[in-house]
Protein backbone atom coordinates (compact mmCIF):
# COMPACT_ATOMS: atom_id res chain seq x y z
CA UNK A 1 0.00 0.00 0.00
CA UNK A 2 2.81 2.42 0.87
CA UNK A 3 4.46 1.70 -2.49
CA UNK A 4 1.21 2.41 -4.35
CA UNK A 5 0.65 5.62 -2.44
CA UNK A 6 4.23 6.66 -3.17
CA UNK A 7 3.79 6.02 -6.89
CA UNK A 8 0.54 7.99 -6.91
CA UNK A 9 2.24 10.89 -5.12
CA UNK A 10 5.09 10.93 -7.63
CA UNK A 11 2.63 10.85 -10.55
CA UNK A 12 0.66 13.71 -9.01
CA UNK A 13 3.80 15.79 -8.57
CA UNK A 14 4.88 15.09 -12.14
CA UNK A 15 1.45 16.09 -13.38
CA UNK A 16 1.62 19.40 -11.49
CA UNK A 17 5.11 20.12 -12.83
CA UNK A 18 4.13 19.32 -16.40
CA UNK A 19 1.06 21.58 -16.16
CA UNK A 20 3.21 24.59 -15.20
CA UNK A 21 3.85 25.77 -18.73
CA UNK A 22 2.62 27.90 -21.60
CA UNK A 23 -0.58 26.74 -23.33
CA UNK A 24 -1.50 27.62 -26.89
CA UNK A 25 -4.90 29.36 -27.03
CA UNK A 26 -5.54 30.03 -30.69
CA UNK A 27 -8.83 28.39 -31.63
CA UNK A 28 -10.19 30.46 -34.50
CA UNK A 29 -6.91 32.35 -34.79
CA UNK A 30 -4.76 29.54 -36.15
CA UNK A 31 -1.04 29.94 -36.73
CA UNK A 32 -1.08 33.64 -37.49
CA UNK A 33 1.69 35.93 -36.26
CA UNK A 34 0.45 38.19 -33.45
CA UNK A 35 2.12 41.61 -33.21
CA UNK A 36 -0.05 43.33 -30.57
CA UNK A 37 -2.43 42.61 -27.68
CA UNK A 38 -4.77 44.81 -25.64
CA UNK A 39 -8.10 44.54 -23.82
CA UNK A 40 -11.22 46.69 -23.84
CA UNK A 41 -13.22 45.68 -20.79
CA UNK A 42 -13.57 41.89 -20.83
CA UNK A 43 -12.62 41.55 -24.52
CA UNK A 44 -9.05 40.73 -25.52
CA UNK A 45 -7.80 41.84 -28.95
CA UNK A 46 -4.92 40.43 -31.01
CA UNK A 47 -3.39 42.32 -33.93
CA UNK A 48 -1.99 40.01 -36.61
CA UNK A 49 0.31 40.09 -39.63
CA UNK A 50 -1.74 40.65 -42.81
CA UNK A 51 -5.02 39.39 -41.28
CA UNK A 52 -6.13 42.36 -39.21
CA UNK A 53 -7.63 42.13 -35.76
CA UNK A 54 -9.13 39.24 -33.80
CA UNK A 55 -11.04 39.27 -30.51
CA UNK A 56 -11.73 36.87 -27.66
CA UNK A 57 -14.24 37.18 -24.83
CA UNK A 58 -13.12 34.04 -22.95
CA UNK A 59 -9.47 34.73 -22.03
CA UNK A 60 -8.17 33.67 -25.42
CA UNK A 61 -9.73 30.24 -25.65
CA UNK A 62 -11.69 31.18 -28.78
CA UNK A 63 -11.12 33.94 -31.33
CA UNK A 64 -13.08 35.60 -34.12
CA UNK A 65 -12.35 38.46 -36.51
CA UNK A 66 -13.06 41.95 -35.17
CA UNK A 67 -14.91 43.10 -38.27
CA UNK A 68 -13.53 43.15 -41.80
CA UNK A 69 -12.28 46.74 -42.01
CA UNK A 70 -8.71 45.76 -41.14
CA UNK A 71 -8.76 42.23 -42.50
CA UNK A 72 -5.69 42.51 -44.76
CA UNK A 73 -3.72 44.93 -42.58
CA UNK A 74 -0.68 44.40 -40.34
CA UNK A 75 -1.71 45.56 -36.85
CA UNK A 76 1.53 46.59 -35.15
CA UNK A 77 0.02 48.34 -32.13
CA UNK A 78 -3.20 48.81 -30.14
CA UNK A 79 -4.43 51.23 -27.46
CA UNK A 80 -7.64 52.62 -25.93
CA UNK A 81 -8.50 56.33 -25.89
CA UNK A 82 -11.68 58.35 -25.48
CA UNK A 83 -14.06 55.40 -25.90
CA UNK A 84 -12.29 54.15 -29.03
CA UNK A 85 -9.95 51.27 -29.72
CA UNK A 86 -7.05 52.44 -31.90
CA UNK A 87 -5.04 50.21 -34.22
CA UNK A 88 -1.66 51.17 -35.66
CA UNK A 89 -1.25 49.46 -39.01
CA UNK A 90 0.94 49.38 -42.10
CA UNK A 91 -1.50 51.86 -43.63
CA UNK A 92 -2.23 54.41 -40.93
CA UNK A 93 -4.03 54.68 -37.58
CA UNK A 94 -7.59 53.35 -37.45
CA UNK A 95 -10.21 53.40 -34.71
CA UNK A 96 -13.47 51.72 -33.72
CA UNK A 97 -16.06 52.35 -31.04
CA UNK A 98 -17.87 49.02 -31.33
CA UNK A 99 -15.20 46.34 -30.87
CA UNK A 100 -14.26 46.36 -34.53
CA UNK A 101 -17.63 45.98 -36.25
CA UNK A 102 -16.93 49.27 -38.03
CA UNK A 103 -13.53 50.95 -38.53
CA UNK A 104 -12.61 54.44 -39.68
CA UNK A 105 -9.16 55.61 -40.67
CA UNK A 106 -7.83 58.77 -39.02
CA UNK A 107 -5.91 61.52 -40.81
CA UNK A 108 -2.77 59.40 -40.35
CA UNK A 109 -3.67 57.26 -43.33
CA UNK A 110 -0.62 56.70 -45.50
CA UNK A 111 2.19 55.67 -43.15
CA UNK A 112 3.13 52.72 -40.96
CA UNK A 113 2.23 53.21 -37.29
CA UNK A 114 4.56 51.07 -35.19
CA UNK A 115 3.49 52.20 -31.73
CA UNK A 116 0.47 53.65 -29.91
CA UNK A 117 -0.13 54.78 -26.31
CA UNK A 118 -2.63 57.04 -24.55
CA UNK A 119 -3.22 58.90 -21.32
CA UNK A 120 -6.22 60.92 -20.20
CA UNK A 121 -5.65 63.84 -22.58
CA UNK A 122 -3.74 62.57 -25.62
CA UNK A 123 -3.22 59.56 -27.83
CA UNK A 124 0.30 59.17 -29.25
CA UNK A 125 1.32 57.46 -32.49
CA UNK A 126 4.88 56.51 -33.41
CA UNK A 127 5.39 56.43 -37.17
CA UNK A 128 7.92 54.83 -39.47
CA UNK A 129 10.51 57.50 -40.40
CA UNK A 130 8.03 60.32 -39.73
CA UNK A 131 8.27 60.95 -35.99
CA UNK A 132 5.88 61.03 -33.06
CA UNK A 133 2.37 62.45 -33.46
CA UNK A 134 -0.30 63.22 -30.88
CA UNK A 135 -4.01 64.02 -30.86
CA UNK A 136 -6.48 65.14 -28.23
CA UNK A 137 -9.49 63.96 -30.21
CA UNK A 138 -8.08 61.14 -32.27
CA UNK A 139 -8.81 62.61 -35.69
CA UNK A 140 -6.58 65.69 -36.06
CA UNK A 141 -2.91 64.93 -35.36
CA UNK A 142 0.07 67.15 -34.55
CA UNK A 143 3.74 66.27 -34.84
CA UNK A 144 5.66 66.51 -31.58
CA UNK A 145 8.99 68.23 -31.06
CA UNK A 146 10.79 64.90 -30.70
CA UNK A 147 13.66 64.91 -33.17
CA UNK A 148 13.86 61.12 -33.66
CA UNK A 149 11.79 59.82 -36.55
CA UNK A 150 11.42 56.02 -36.43
CA UNK A 151 9.34 55.60 -33.23
CA UNK A 152 8.98 51.90 -32.49
CA UNK A 153 7.90 52.00 -28.82
CA UNK A 154 6.00 54.31 -26.45
CA UNK A 155 5.19 53.86 -22.76
CA UNK A 156 3.76 56.37 -20.32
CA UNK A 157 2.53 57.05 -16.81
CA UNK A 158 0.24 60.05 -16.86
CA UNK A 159 2.08 62.94 -18.49
CA UNK A 160 5.47 61.22 -18.15
CA UNK A 161 6.39 59.54 -21.45
CA UNK A 162 9.22 57.42 -22.82
CA UNK A 163 9.65 57.07 -26.59
CA UNK A 164 11.99 54.55 -28.19
CA UNK A 165 13.38 55.02 -31.69
CA UNK A 166 15.04 52.86 -34.31
CA UNK A 167 18.16 53.72 -36.29
CA UNK A 168 20.18 53.74 -33.04
CA UNK A 169 18.34 56.86 -31.83
CA UNK A 170 17.67 55.48 -28.35
CA UNK A 171 15.19 56.43 -25.60
CA UNK A 172 13.78 59.93 -25.16
CA UNK A 173 11.98 61.34 -22.11
CA UNK A 174 9.17 63.87 -21.71
CA UNK A 175 7.77 64.97 -18.35
CA UNK A 176 5.16 67.36 -19.77
CA UNK A 177 2.91 65.22 -21.95
CA UNK A 178 5.16 65.19 -24.99
CA UNK A 179 5.61 68.94 -25.36
CA UNK A 180 9.38 68.79 -24.75
CA UNK A 181 11.87 65.95 -24.96
CA UNK A 182 15.26 65.02 -23.50
CA UNK A 183 17.58 62.30 -24.78
CA UNK A 184 18.36 59.66 -22.15
CA UNK A 185 21.72 57.98 -21.58
CA UNK A 186 20.53 55.11 -23.80
CA UNK A 187 21.18 57.11 -26.96
CA UNK A 188 23.00 54.72 -29.30
CA UNK A 189 20.66 51.72 -29.58
CA UNK A 190 17.58 50.89 -31.60
CA UNK A 191 14.63 50.48 -29.22
CA UNK A 192 11.93 47.90 -29.97
CA UNK A 193 10.02 47.77 -26.67
CA UNK A 194 9.57 49.87 -23.52
CA UNK A 195 7.89 49.35 -20.13
CA UNK A 196 7.52 51.73 -17.20
CA UNK A 197 6.51 50.98 -13.60
CA UNK A 198 6.97 53.88 -11.21
CA UNK A 199 10.65 54.80 -11.15
CA UNK A 200 11.65 51.52 -12.85
CA UNK A 201 11.87 51.42 -16.63
CA UNK A 202 12.90 48.72 -19.11
CA UNK A 203 14.02 48.90 -22.73
CA UNK A 204 14.21 46.10 -25.29
CA UNK A 205 17.02 46.66 -27.81
CA UNK A 206 18.83 44.77 -30.53
CA UNK A 207 21.41 43.77 -27.93
CA UNK A 208 19.27 42.78 -24.98
CA UNK A 209 17.47 44.41 -22.07
CA UNK A 210 18.38 47.66 -20.37
CA UNK A 211 16.93 48.84 -17.04
CA UNK A 212 16.59 52.22 -15.36
CA UNK A 213 15.87 53.13 -11.74
CA UNK A 214 15.26 56.84 -12.39
CA UNK A 215 12.25 56.59 -14.70
CA UNK A 216 14.32 56.23 -17.87
CA UNK A 217 16.86 59.04 -17.71
CA UNK A 218 19.89 56.76 -17.17
CA UNK A 219 20.24 53.10 -18.12
CA UNK A 220 22.36 50.01 -17.41
CA UNK A 221 22.52 46.80 -19.42
CA UNK A 222 21.24 43.58 -17.83
CA UNK A 223 22.56 40.04 -18.13
CA UNK A 224 20.32 39.53 -21.19
CA UNK A 225 22.76 41.20 -23.54
CA UNK A 226 22.79 39.27 -26.81
CA UNK A 227 19.13 39.07 -27.82
CA UNK A 228 16.81 41.26 -29.84
CA UNK A 229 13.96 42.03 -27.42
CA UNK A 230 10.68 42.78 -29.17
CA UNK A 231 8.18 43.04 -26.29
CA UNK A 232 7.98 43.80 -22.57
CA UNK A 233 5.36 43.57 -19.83
CA UNK A 234 5.70 44.45 -16.14
CA UNK A 235 3.60 43.98 -13.02
CA UNK A 236 5.05 44.81 -9.63
CA UNK A 237 8.63 43.53 -9.43
CA UNK A 238 7.98 40.99 -12.20
CA UNK A 239 9.18 41.73 -15.74
CA UNK A 240 8.56 39.65 -18.88
CA UNK A 241 10.58 40.09 -22.08
CA UNK A 242 9.84 38.53 -25.47
CA UNK A 243 12.83 37.81 -27.69
CA UNK A 244 13.18 37.45 -31.44
CA UNK A 245 14.05 33.74 -31.49
CA UNK A 246 14.36 32.43 -27.90
CA UNK A 247 10.97 32.81 -26.30
CA UNK A 248 10.35 34.63 -23.03
CA UNK A 249 12.76 35.87 -20.37
CA UNK A 250 11.50 36.55 -16.85
CA UNK A 251 12.73 38.53 -13.86
CA UNK A 252 11.09 38.53 -10.41
CA UNK A 253 13.31 41.28 -8.96
CA UNK A 254 12.89 44.37 -11.14
CA UNK A 255 15.19 43.16 -13.92
CA UNK A 256 18.26 42.36 -11.81
CA UNK A 257 18.26 38.63 -12.64
CA UNK A 258 16.74 36.81 -15.60
CA UNK A 259 15.81 33.27 -16.62
CA UNK A 260 14.04 31.74 -19.60
CA UNK A 261 10.49 30.40 -19.08
CA UNK A 262 9.82 28.47 -22.27
CA UNK A 263 8.11 25.27 -21.06
CA UNK A 264 5.39 24.52 -23.59
CA UNK A 265 6.57 27.41 -25.74
CA UNK A 266 9.94 26.53 -27.18
CA UNK A 267 12.43 28.85 -28.81
CA UNK A 268 10.16 31.00 -30.95
CA UNK A 269 9.77 34.73 -31.47
CA UNK A 270 7.49 36.66 -29.11
CA UNK A 271 6.23 39.86 -30.72
CA UNK A 272 3.86 40.98 -27.95
CA UNK A 273 3.27 40.40 -24.23
CA UNK A 274 0.19 41.44 -22.27
CA UNK A 275 -1.09 40.91 -18.72
CA UNK A 276 -4.85 40.38 -18.45
CA UNK A 277 -7.18 38.56 -16.04
CA UNK A 278 -4.30 37.08 -14.01
CA UNK A 279 -2.65 35.63 -17.14
CA UNK A 280 0.42 36.62 -19.11
CA UNK A 281 -0.40 36.38 -22.84
CA UNK A 282 2.26 36.04 -25.54
CA UNK A 283 1.70 36.90 -29.19
CA UNK A 284 4.04 34.61 -31.10
CA UNK A 285 5.79 34.42 -34.46
CA UNK A 286 3.98 31.11 -35.05
CA UNK A 287 0.80 29.50 -33.74
CA UNK A 288 -0.97 32.66 -32.60
CA UNK A 289 -1.31 33.27 -28.87
CA UNK A 290 0.07 31.47 -25.83
CA UNK A 291 -1.12 31.91 -22.24
CA UNK A 292 0.19 31.18 -18.77
CA UNK A 293 -1.27 31.89 -15.29
CA UNK A 294 0.67 34.53 -13.38
CA UNK A 295 0.33 32.35 -10.28
CA UNK A 296 2.82 29.88 -11.81
CA UNK A 297 5.49 32.57 -11.80
CA UNK A 298 4.53 35.22 -9.26
CA UNK A 299 2.54 35.60 -6.07
CA UNK A 300 0.46 38.43 -7.49
CA UNK A 301 -2.70 36.52 -8.29
CA UNK A 302 -2.59 34.72 -4.94
CA UNK A 303 -3.50 37.95 -3.16
CA UNK A 304 -7.15 38.02 -2.09
CA UNK A 305 -9.26 40.29 -4.25
CA UNK A 306 -10.10 43.47 -2.32
CA UNK A 307 -13.73 43.90 -1.28
CA UNK A 308 -13.69 47.60 -2.10
CA UNK A 309 -11.73 50.48 -3.59
CA UNK A 310 -9.23 52.45 -1.51
CA UNK A 311 -6.48 55.01 -1.91
CA UNK A 312 -3.70 54.98 0.70
CA UNK A 313 -1.67 57.87 2.04
CA UNK A 314 1.49 58.34 0.02
CA UNK A 315 4.78 57.40 1.69
CA UNK A 316 6.97 59.16 2.58
CA UNK A 317 4.95 62.29 3.27
CA UNK A 318 6.22 65.02 3.36
CA UNK A 319 8.76 64.20 0.63
CA UNK A 320 11.34 65.90 -1.56
CA UNK A 321 11.26 64.26 -4.97
CA UNK A 322 9.47 60.88 -5.12
CA UNK A 323 6.82 59.09 -3.08
CA UNK A 324 4.90 55.80 -3.27
CA UNK A 325 1.11 55.59 -3.62
CA UNK A 326 -0.78 52.35 -2.92
CA UNK A 327 -4.35 51.67 -4.05
CA UNK A 328 -6.79 48.76 -4.16
CA UNK A 329 -9.18 47.86 -6.97
CA UNK A 330 -12.28 45.70 -6.38
CA UNK A 331 -13.29 45.21 -10.02
CA UNK A 332 -11.78 45.66 -13.46
CA UNK A 333 -11.99 49.15 -14.85
CA UNK A 334 -10.15 52.29 -15.82
CA UNK A 335 -8.33 53.91 -12.91
CA UNK A 336 -7.27 57.54 -12.97
CA UNK A 337 -5.13 59.12 -10.25
CA UNK A 338 -4.77 62.85 -10.80
CA UNK A 339 -2.77 65.51 -8.97
CA UNK A 340 -4.22 68.91 -8.08
CA UNK A 341 -2.70 72.08 -6.68
CA UNK A 342 -4.06 73.97 -3.67
CA UNK A 343 -6.55 75.85 -5.88
CA UNK A 344 -8.04 72.60 -7.19
CA UNK A 345 -6.49 72.84 -10.68
CA UNK A 346 -5.50 69.50 -12.19
CA UNK A 347 -1.78 69.66 -12.98
CA UNK A 348 -0.74 66.07 -13.64
CA UNK A 349 -2.10 62.59 -14.39
CA UNK A 350 -0.23 60.06 -12.26
CA UNK A 351 -2.08 56.92 -13.42
CA UNK A 352 -4.60 56.38 -16.20
CA UNK A 353 -5.09 52.81 -17.38
CA UNK A 354 -7.21 49.68 -17.02
CA UNK A 355 -6.51 47.50 -13.98
CA UNK A 356 -7.64 44.06 -12.89
CA UNK A 357 -8.88 43.59 -9.29
CA UNK A 358 -5.97 43.65 -6.84
CA UNK A 359 -3.57 45.78 -4.82
CA UNK A 360 -1.14 48.08 -6.63
CA UNK A 361 1.52 50.67 -6.01
CA UNK A 362 2.92 53.43 -8.16
CA UNK A 363 5.73 55.90 -7.65
CA UNK A 364 5.05 59.59 -8.06
CA UNK A 365 7.86 61.84 -9.30
CA UNK A 366 7.45 65.34 -7.87
CA UNK A 367 10.97 66.54 -8.62
CA UNK A 368 9.69 69.15 -11.10
CA UNK A 369 7.11 70.63 -8.71
CA UNK A 370 7.51 73.46 -6.22
CA UNK A 371 7.21 73.05 -2.46
CA UNK A 372 3.66 73.12 -1.18
CA UNK A 373 0.42 71.28 -0.50
CA UNK A 374 -1.07 69.11 -3.25
CA UNK A 375 -4.01 66.72 -3.48
CA UNK A 376 -4.17 63.43 -5.36
CA UNK A 377 -7.45 61.76 -6.27
CA UNK A 378 -8.36 58.24 -7.40
CA UNK A 379 -11.29 58.24 -9.84
CA UNK A 380 -13.10 55.22 -11.26
CA UNK A 381 -16.66 54.29 -12.12
CA UNK A 382 -18.78 54.96 -9.04
CA UNK A 383 -15.90 55.73 -6.66
CA UNK A 384 -13.45 58.52 -5.88
CA UNK A 385 -11.14 59.28 -2.97
CA UNK A 386 -8.80 62.21 -2.30
CA UNK A 387 -5.72 62.53 -0.09
CA UNK A 388 -3.27 65.31 0.63
CA UNK A 389 0.50 65.29 0.08
CA UNK A 390 3.20 67.79 1.01
CA UNK A 391 6.34 68.49 -1.05
CA UNK A 392 9.19 70.10 0.89
CA UNK A 393 12.41 71.17 -0.84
Amino acid sequence: MRIILGILLVLLLLQNVSSAQWVNVSNGLGNKQVYSLVNTGSVLFAGTFNYGLYLSSDNGNNWSTAGTGLYNRIVFSLTNFGGYLYAGTDLGAWRTSNNGAYWSVTSINNNTVYSLAANQSRVFAGLHLSGLFYSSGGTGWFISSLGATDIKAITLNGNFILAGAGNNAGVHVSNNNGNNWTASSLNNKSIYALALNGSKAYAGTGSGIYRSVDSGYTWTQTSVNNELIQSLAVIGENVFAGSETNGVYFSSNNGLNWSQINDGLGSIGIYSLYIFNNYIFAGASVNGVYRRPLSELTSISAVETPHGFSLSQNYPNPFNSSSKINFQIAKQGNIKIALYDISGKEIMIIVNQTFQPGSYETYFDGSQLSSGVYFYKLITDGFSETRKMLIVK
